[in-house]
């Protein structure tokens, strides 16, 4: 005998069924139609090497790899709802086709492995949502504002899989099926109605009501989809094959701007860019991005994910199903849906676009809604609009003038009397002008001076980069600044710019390239590594202190540059590199970062008093890093906290230990 079963067994449903699958075939397509006309008001959007992305975004789906869904409790939950219902679409698609197209696929040995293999995949997905359930509503470890889309997403799915395995017991119960044992659920459940002493008509009787909801609900679920948080299915998906390829922190690339002053930023929905759009349907509220985001830990009014969830929420009321299309995206969402002070609270630090496992870029689109208030007079705090004035008209955030300029202060030679060197030491204004930060620029000195470097510095003809100016949405500014910085570089030869300010490294090195800025840059940890390991310094045994060190935002997220600070330290013989929990990738922001280190301070509890905290429980000596604005900070922390433990840039550290 073949091994097989009578499809549509105890029902006359199979017209009903079309009917329904139509219907929620036109509910689906209509809604999903929607969201992808709302995807496409955005601004366009450019994508090159098809077929890598196609398989990279293939594989990250597929494998669900750990920085999708970490933990073993997430991860198997996901994994089993995903598996499970892959077998069971492809299980119920080999259905269709014997019923639809006569192709024989549910007989024989094809037919037992698919049953097996069905059965055991709903039972898997039965156990991944109540593991979610188990999580969402009785452990709750992420949080207690799930919504009843959550409940209901999990009540559905949950049902649509029981009353399948009920009507598989039932019919088994009835037909006395010889196969059964190519069901195990279904054989258990035709035990418990045969031990329950239900007669075989009742059991024929219910069989043929509970089809037609099971059926309903399983169409429910498809017509649920793209008005849900299902939704993300597609969404997030398409976020992964759109993914930039840039580094963390990559903004919103503008043409160059001539003399007027056109819109760039992002002030409506359509301002956004077409993956922006996608981004907010993609997002699942997962939490991540915002466990470790500095601002929301000291009560700053920003969640990373609170920010897309509203955005998210306003774009489904601007796109509601009938909402005419014309009018749908003609509302402004600065102050009616993101306040002024949640854009400023952002230190552009980048630890939530490295959480986040679907690649959605906050920092992009924070600096892009920043941007638009450029246009608006009250549209800036009254400090930034200070440093624009000062940056504006005197090339630094102080309005300091060229007599307290550093170099006036250091006999060191000037790239104007030289001509060429082989490296052109970009102070930064930062270190030039603030008094804590000038003693790092003053160690440096000393040692190129001590290893022989033919160096040379630009002294006043050297300008702000335009970080803080940039992520704080003042592209025109920006431009300016790099422009004539530009220029002034391109007039002199030298082989290697070396700066110690990750924020000016990350400007010359990934973004001055787009205005025709082409340099070698290196940052000062890797040029001290490479004096340390040619020989021109040589570090001595250093009283077995122990240093932790503090990744800059813009140093390691930015640039991946985590290896060679800590080579540093680790040349300095008997010195004990103690690492804090969470550094490198997840590192905790010093709280300088976007601009923030020319705001007032918005709460009473300061990022980096969190971030000192952080590095006395290593019980170390000294609270290192590589950045003028992260010492800046991480001084004036230890100094309020009265601390045992110094803050030292990593330069002024190997200077002692010569």
């Amino acid at each position: 005998m073949v091994a097989t079963r009578v499809l549509f067994w105890n029902t006359n449903g199979k017209g009903v069924m079309y009917v329904c699958a139509l219907i929620a075939s036109v509910i689906f397509i209509v809604g999903l139609s929607k969201k992808i006309w709302s995807w496409q008001q955005g601004r366009p959007i450019k994508y090159e090497n098809l077929g890598l992305r196609f398989k990279t975004s293939f594989l990250d789906i597929i494998k669900h790899n750990d920085q999708i869904f970490k933990g073993t409790f997430r991860r198997f939950m996901h994994l089993s709802v995903f598996y499970g219902f892959i077998v069971l679409l492809i299980g119920t698609s080999m259905i269709a086709l014997q019923v639809d197209f006569k192709i024989p696929l549910f007989f024989g040995i094809k037919y037992l492995i698919i049953k097996l293999l069905m059965d055991l995949a709903g039972l898997f997905i039965l156990i991944g949502i109540v593991m979610a359930a188990y999580k969402r509503y009785i452990a709750k470890r992420d949080h207690m504002d799930y919504s009843l889309d959550d409940a209901i997403l999990l009540i559905l799915v949950f049902s649509i899989l029981f009353t399948g395995f009920i009507l598989e017991g039932l019919r088994i119960y009835v037909t006395g099926d010889i196969w059964a044992r190519w069901t195990p659920i279904g054989l258990l459940v035709s035990a418990i109605t045969r031990k329950s002493g239900v007669s075989v008509q009742a059991a024929r009787s219910f069989h043929a009501v509970l089809w037609y909801s099971h059926m309903l609900l399983a169409f429910g679920l498809i017509a649920y989809i793209p008005y849900y948080k299902l939704l993300h299915m597609f969404a997030s998906s398409l976020n992964i094959f759109l993914k930039s390829s840039s580094p963390i922190g990559s903004l919103t690339p503008v043409d160059i701007i001539l003399k007027e002053e056109k819109n760039i930023g992002v002030g409506k929905l359509e301002d956004f860019s077409k993956k922006q759009l996608i981004e907010l349907d993609a997002c699942v509220s997962c939490l991540r991005c915002q466990k470790g985001c500095p601002a929301y830990m000291i009560g700053a009014p920003l969640s990373p994910r609170g920010l897309i969830q509203s955005l998210k929420k306003h774009s489904n009321s601007k796109n509601s199903f009938f909402r005419s299309r014309r009018k749908s995206f003609n509302h402004l969402i600065i102050d009616q849906i993101i306040s002024k002070e949640t854009l400023w609270s952002c230190t552009t630090c980048g630890l939530c676009e490295v959480k986040c496992p679907i690649g959605i870029e906050h920092i992009k689109r924070i600096v892009d809604m920043r941007r638009s208030l450029i246009t608006e007079e009250a549209g800036y705090p009254p400090e930034v609009q200070e440093v624009f004035k000062n940056i504006s008209e005197v090339g630094n955030p102080w309005g300091l003038t060229n007599s307290e300029y550093l170099v006036k202060e250091s006999q060191v030679p000037l790239l104007s009397d030289k001509k060429q060197t082989d490296i052109l030491y970009w102070v930064g204004c930062f270190s030039s002008y603030e008094s804590r930060s000038k003693k790092i620029s003053q160690v440096m000195f000393k040692l190129f001076e001590r290893a022989g470097v033919n160096y040379a510095v630009l002294g006043s003809e050297e300008k702000c980069c335009g970080d803080s100016v940039r992520h704080l949405g003042n592209e025109k500014l920006f431009q300016q600044l790099a422009l004539e910085n530009i220029k002034t570089l391109n007039q002199y030869e030298f082989k290697t710019l070396v700066t110690h300010c990750p924020h000016c490294y990350n400007v010359f090195k990934n973004e001055y390239t787009q205005f025709g800025g082409h340099y070698r840059v290196m940052h000062h940890s890797e040029y001290i590594l490479e004096l340390i390991k040619l020989g021109k310094i040589e570090p001595k045994p250093d009283n077995n202190l122990k240093v932790t060190f503090h990744d800059p935002c813009y140093l390691g997220r930015y640039n991946n540059l985590y290896k060679a600070p800590r080579e540093v330290l680790a040349s300095i013989p008997e010195m004990e590199l103690v690492e804090m929990r969470n550094n490198q990738s997840r590192g905790f922001c010093c709280g300088a970062g976007g601009g923030r280190i020319w705001m007032e301070d918005i709460k009473e509890e300061k990022i980096n008093t969190l971030l000192v905290n952080k590095a006395l429980k290593s019980n170390s000596d000294i609270l290192a890093s590589a950045c003028p604005l992260c010492i800046a900070t991480l001084t004036e922390a230890v100094s309020s906290s009265k601390a045992d433990i110094k803050s030292l840039d990593i330069a002024e550290i190997i200077y002692d230990a010569l």
